[in-house]
């Protein structure tokens, strides 16, 4: 069987801008048809079918229902690799971005250790800031790329890797907090 992409799983067109109501009909619509209650008395061969599908009916819906997973499958299948590894079409860290990062963990640690909950809401909130304008460029140029600009996909793609790198840094803010509150 070839593997036809999730896009083509849902029956939606291939962009990030997607009907997120219109998503889950299609997929619930497509659950209730695989169902394997419906292919109980079938063959093995068209039961193993019936399951093949669901699974891949199943891994496109948790993938295009996702903003940022559909982000990252969508530049995927564009060819532009935003993974951490070593791949020769993967899109590179920013080094000025890496600075910033570095700069940011290292005022958080400060403000950590001296109980500055003061310091520690500003760095939040300026990492909220830039982690809004980050979602801004993303949703701008997938509408530049839904219009058929594929040189935009370079700059989404460098502003999913900055979501990441803020994402982690407002996990490491939470974990603080719950620390904090255990503490209590």
């Amino acid at each position: 069987m070839e593997k036809r992409d999730y896009f083509d799983v849902l029956g939606v067109a291939r962009a990030y801008h997607l009907d997120a109501s219109d998503l889950e009909k299609r997929y619930l619509a497509l659950s209730q048809a695989l169902h394997p209650d419906k292919h109980a008395r079938s063959s093995p061969t068209e039961r193993l079918q019936s399951l093949e599908q669901t699974t891949a009916l199943n891994d496109a819906y948790r993938t295009l229902k996702s903003d940022s997973r559909r982000a990252h499958y969508l530049l995927g299948l564009e060819g532009v690799d935003i993974s951490d590894d070593k791949s020769p079409s993967r899109v590179s860290v920013d080094q000025g971005l890496l600075l910033d990062i570095l700069e940011l963990r290292e005022a958080l640690e400060e403000a950590r250790a001296s109980q500055n909950e003061k310091q520690i809401k500003m760095l939040t909130a300026d990492v909220d800031g830039r982690r809004e304008r980050a979602l801004l460029r993303v949703d701008s140029g997938f509408f530049s790329y839904e219009k058929g600009d594929r040189s935009s996909l370079r700059s989404v793609a460098e502003s999913l890797i900055e979501l990441r790198y803020y994402d982690r840094f407002l996990d490491a803010v939470t974990e603080h907090e719950i620390a904090k509150e255990e503490l209590v």
